[in-house]
């Protein structure tokens, strides 16, 4: 009777058992798909970016969790479950743009360097500036920038669909057009460069914020032509309205001589405006470039006299 009992025990066990259970994944696969905004103001995206870094922060903390490299369609990440994350994805491949503080969402940054002393030198002719102490740094190149926020990553079975998350990555540099009417003494130019102030230094990525520390930005693009048309294209992080240090263009000719002549003008009024078309057009009559003193390229000018034989005896 007792060995019954045990039977009908271990019966009673084995169909309990039987209920089928969906088996749970140690990590977690989701899919990320990344759509680039190519419309870009005054900028053409020639080429996809080559890779793109995908972060995954921990959504109450900010903290680091994990992170991987994927194309710029996007790809699949593997994730700890039963979490929620804030994602960051941008391109890996800018040269004078440079990040800090990639650890933290809310503090991740992307800025510029400064330019060297050396570029300085050819700034000194500005009016009013006290060029050794302020900051000038390189304009940014592009940095196409997705977010997306509290996203619970929940635990699955293997067989249940994979979880898909979808972001946009767009642009959080501006591009700038520049047109000045007419320079006249164009025969006399060497060289111009550009300086604008009071632009934001940085930007913070997880929350798309434009830095209130700002810093004059420059470019060394300016093309003059021969009717004394000058055009330039720069790039900045923008303006930020809580900024109260005017926008000032510092046009910087250096003539044939290497003497330095700048022209400032206050372009306040095109970064605060809302058209949107990010154009700077100064209408003058004013940049003229005198010829120097000495002409040609350096500012002196050897005089050879003509060849002279001369004898002299050689010792080997």
């Amino acid at each position: 009777m007792k060995r019954v009992i045990i039977y009908i025990m271990l019966l009673a066990f084995v169909f309990s058992s039987c209920e089928r259970r969906p088996l749970l994944t140690a990590d977690y696969a989701v899919i990320l798909n990344i759509e680039l905004n190519k419309d870009v103001t005054n900028y053409e995206v020639e080429k996809d970016p080559s890779i793109m870094r995908c972060v995954f922060y921990d959504s109450e903390s900010g903290a680091f969790v994990t992170q991987s490299f994927l194309p710029p369609t996007g790809g699949q990440v593997s994730l700890v479950p039963d979490r929620t994350y804030d994602v960051l994805v941008y391109n890996f491949d800018t040269e004078s743009t440079w990040l800090k503080e990639e650890n933290w969402f809310h503090k991740i940054y992307a800025s510029t360097s400064l330019i060297p002393d050396s570029f300085k030198t050819r700034l000194r002719s500005r009016s009013e500036s006290k060029v050794d102490e302020e900051n000038i740094v390189y304009d940014p190149d592009h940095l196409f920038v997705g977010r997306i926020n509290d996203v619970f990553v929940p635990a699955r079975s293997v067989d249940a669909p994979i979880l898909v998350l979808d972001t946009k990555a767009e642009t959080v540099v501006e591009s700038w057009l520049l047109d000045v009417t007419e320079v006249t003494g164009v025969e006399n130019v060497g060289s111009v460069v550009g300086v604008i102030t009071g632009l934001a230094q940085s930007n913070r990525i997880g929350l798309n914020e434009k830095s209130i520390e700002y810093v004059s930005v420059y470019f060394d693009t300016p093309v003059i032509d021969e009717s004394g048309h000058v055009t330039a294209r720069f790039n900045t992080f923008g303006y930020n309205p809580e900024c109260s240090m005017p926008q000032i263009l510092s046009l910087v000719f250096t003539d044939i001589a290497g003497n330095g002549h700048s022209f400032d003008f206050d372009v306040s009024d095109a970064f605060h405006g809302d058209d949107g078309d990010q154009h700077i057009l100064i209408e003058t009559d004013e940049i003229h470039i005198p010829k120097p003193m000495t002409s040609g390229s350096g500012g002196f000018v050897p005089k050879v006299d003509e060849w002279e034989d001369i004898n002299t005896e050689i010792r080997i």
